[in-house]
């Protein structure tokens, strides 16, 4: 057990609005795993408890190893210039410890200096110092790390000069040589030379928004050759409003630019995020979103090749229940430390498509949206030892053992699906390994109809599927399988089947209004409120939980107020207002009604109480009745995507008196409403008319001998010509739907 260094120490609760905090529970108690250690220091540690897939545990040193911190957090690495010794860093609430994994099967614990107690606290390093900081306050604690081969480190200073002494997490751009403080309180950044490392030197700040986390590079080519660029993940008010990635470009400290800032789908807190290593993308995690809307694991992607202009392209998941919190990239890797699932390791060869390919879950007794289990992960030591910290479980030493498996699409999604059947999607599978044949396939789900089409193989790493014939007017959920003989497999989407593609099955489809809020078709504004009500525009961007921009990328859309008058108090207050659609024609039985719709009210822009509403209604007669659509309570802001066939509302008839408004409403409780509508579409679907005689493989109207002998020639082949039920393979089930259709087709 290694104790203490002594320094002062203080106990601070600090950054209470973080629900880890809420989910506490007793560390683990028990002996450390050191696989390597001489015979006489070895324990039994039960390491069988931990479920894994290509990735080998090297060592483990539980929290009680490090005498009496209560929980585990922040980990980084340490390489000693003159001799390539490997040190992992890793803080728990008693302060930051130091450990030597040169023998990672035989870690050592070198130093363990307190600072003040704390459930956050995070390190960075730069040349032969190390910087810890803390929400319990102190500043930045400064460690000296040139006599770590000699078991000697030491704290040289601590510096807390400005602003409030918590800092809630550190990030240094070695490339330029600054340190930044960020977040602590309601604070940014605050940066600091590291031209004497011993001492680091305030040298400005950014206020307009809290940070939680950022990555900070300077660019050496390309366009942004030269520029320190900060990827800062905040937002305002603690971060839990307007959530999401801004873009700074901070080589002034004195005069930083905001290039962008953008507010991903379905935000709730932005967390934490890293570039992949050409900087074309960032992966962001969300750490609430799996609690706030029941998704499974979910990893933002944003394109960020524009500065000025970030989108997000994307997301990827492995289906799991649990909160992401901290990532990192390594090549083609991404490595997730994701708390009760544990660390998660996904190939991106295809940057939008990452696969789940190793895992090791530090938390044995499930993977559910809470806040225990691995905290963060560090993959950048020369020898390809990963470390992690465990909030509960302490340290774990690693490497990844996986052999080099990738599934990528070569041809496009389909934006249709044929009800004849026929669409082909093209797959290369690459892998030196034993492919499992069997497991190469399409699998697909629609409303009423499902099954699994084998891949073709055409040549080299190239295969083939081709759909069957499907519903018209449904939804096929599918995704594409492989697995290798040893059971390691690929899916696309990375994640199915939790995650799928989901497309459309119609000739075509025929849209009969779509309003980008570019012009007005004729809505009418109505209601009792005395100020915010809908007008149509640019969107302002106060700041004030109304939308940044608008959803569509078009400009305009509707808004309630949008004006920076009177301080930016541009709110529903007052009462209603309601937003009423011209008639509109939904008679068609497969008509859909689509929008995208903003609502907050007033999470993290005031303190008073969340009881107003947003409502949306639509009518089958004109405007004379109306039903409720949805009803919306306590929500945050964020351009959320809707989509309904009308035919599917209770209530609501297919008609060409068609009608939908939006009604926000403020109830008089001081709470800041802000509601937004863009991109409101009625399209349908078209069915052609679909041959009803399955059996006539030859085409001439008439279910003979000639279409039994094309079934018997091309016996257990994947003829999709002759595959009638689509299953991939002519058999049996083939050759009974030609005998139950003999004779001549029906006109």
């Amino acid at each position: 057990m290694a104790a203490l260094g002594a320094v002062g120490i203080s106990f601070a609760f600090a950054h209470l609005d973080d629900p880890k905090e809420q989910d506490r529970i007793p560390r683990f108690e028990g002996p450390a795993y050191r696989p390597t250690a001489p015979a006489s220091q070895r324990s039994a540690a039960n390491i069988g408890v931990f479920d894994s897939e290509n990735i080998e545990l090297l060592s483990w040193l539980p929290l009680n190893e490090f005498g009496s911190p209560t929980t585990g957090s922040d980990c980084w690495g340490y390489v000693a210039p003159q001799s390539n010794r490997e040190y992992a860093i890793m803080t728990h609430s008693d302060g930051t410890a130091f450990i030597e994994v040169t023998n990672p099967g035989n870690p050592q614990i070198v130093a363990n200096i307190a600072g003040p107690n704390s459930l956050w606290r995070d390190v960075k390093v730069y040349g032969n110092h190390a910087y810890s900081v803390s929400e319990g306050g102190s500043g930045i604690q400064i460690f000296q790390l040139a006599n770590i081969d000699f078991g000697n480190v030491s704290l040289v200073g601590t510096i807390d000069d400005f602003g409030t002494s918590a800092t809630h997490n550190v990030a240094i751009d070695e490339e330029s040589g600054f340190l930044y403080r960020i977040g602590g309180g309601d604070n940014g950044l605050r940066i600091y030379s590291l031209a004497n490392p011993s001492s680091p030197t305030y040298v400005g700040s950014w206020t307009d928004r809290y940070v939680h986390d950022a990555q900070i590079v300077t660019y050496t080519e390309g366009p942004y050759a030269g520029r320190q660029i900060a990827f800062c993940c905040g937002g305002f008010n603690g971060g839990f409003s307007e959530t999401g990635l801004c873009i700074l470009d901070v080589t002034n400290k004195s005069n930083i630019q905001q290039l962008a800032c953008l507010q991903y789908n379905n935000p709730s807190y932005s967390h934490q995020g890293w570039l992949t290593e050409d900087r074309q993308y960032f992966y962001l995690n969300d750490e609430l979103d799996e609690q706030d809307f029941g998704t499974p694991t979910t990893t933002r992607i944003i394109d960020v090749s524009d500065l000025d202009n970030p989108v997000q392209v994307g997301t990827f998941s492995n289906g799991e229940s649990s909160i992401d919190h901290n990532l990192y990239t390594l090549g083609n890797l991404i490595l997730e430390a994701n708390y009760r699932s544990g660390l998660r390791v996904f190939d991106a060869s295809n940057p939008l498509e990452p696969t789940e390919i190793a895992f090791f879950d530090t938390y044995p007794a499930d993977n559910l949206a809470q806040f225990n289990g691995i905290w963060s992960v560090y993959p950048y030591l020369p020898s390809g030892v990963i470390i992690g910290s465990d909030l509960e479980r302490g340290l774990f030493v690693w490497r990844i053992d996986y052999t080099q498996f990738t599934m990528s699409l070569d041809s496009s999604i389909p934006e249709l699906l044929d009800p004849a059947g026929g669409n082909e999607v093209l797959v290369d599978i690459s892998t030196e390994a034993e492919l499992d044949d069997s497991t190469l396939q399409l699998i697909y789900e629609t409303q009423s109809a499902s099954g699994a089409i084998d891949l073709e193989l055409l040549s080299g790493t190239t295969y083939r599927a081709t759909f069957p014939a499907l519903p018209c007017g449904e939804s096929a959920a599918w995704y594409i399988t492989a697995s290798l003989t040893t059971g390691q497999t690929r899916t696309i989407p990375g994640g199915a089947p939790s995650s799928t593609y989901d497309t459309l099955i119609a000739n075509g489809t025929s849209v009969t209004f779509n309003d980008d809020a570019e012009s007005d078709p004729g809505w009418n504004i109505t209601g009792s409120a005395t100020d915010g009500q809908w007008n149509r525009g640019v969107p302002v961007d106060c700041g004030r939980c109304d939308p940044p921009s608008d959803a569509d990328n078009s400009g305009q859309s509707w808004l309630t107020d949008n004006s920076s008058a009177d301080g930016c108090n541009s709110d529903v207050d007052g009462g209603q207002t309601i937003l009423t659609s011209p008639q509109l024609d939904a008679s068609n039985a497969t008509a859909i009604i689509e929008y995208s719709r903003w609502y907050s009210n007033g999470s993290g822009c005031t303190t008073a109480p969340q009881d107003d509403g947003f409502l949306i209604e639509v009518s089958d007669d004109n405007g004379s009745s109306w039903t409720t659509l949805e009803s919306l309570g306590a929500l945050s802001g964020g351009w959320v995507d809707a989509s309904f066939l009308v035919s599917d509302i209770a209530g609501i008839s297919n008609t060409d008196q068609f009608r939908i408004r939006f009604i926000a409403t403020d109830t008089g409780d001081g709470s800041v409403v802000e509601a937004g509508v863009d991109g409101i579409k009625i399209s349908s679907i078209d069915c052609d008319k679909i041959p009803t005689c399955p059996g006539d493989i030859n085409g001439d109207s008439f279910v003979n001998v000639t279409d039994l002998l094309q079934v018997i020639a091309r016996w257990s082949q994947a003829d999709p010509d002759t595959d009638i039920d689509g299953s991939g393979i002519v058999d049996v089930a083939d050759l009974l739907i030609v005998i139950a259709s003999w004779g001549p087709c029906d006109p």
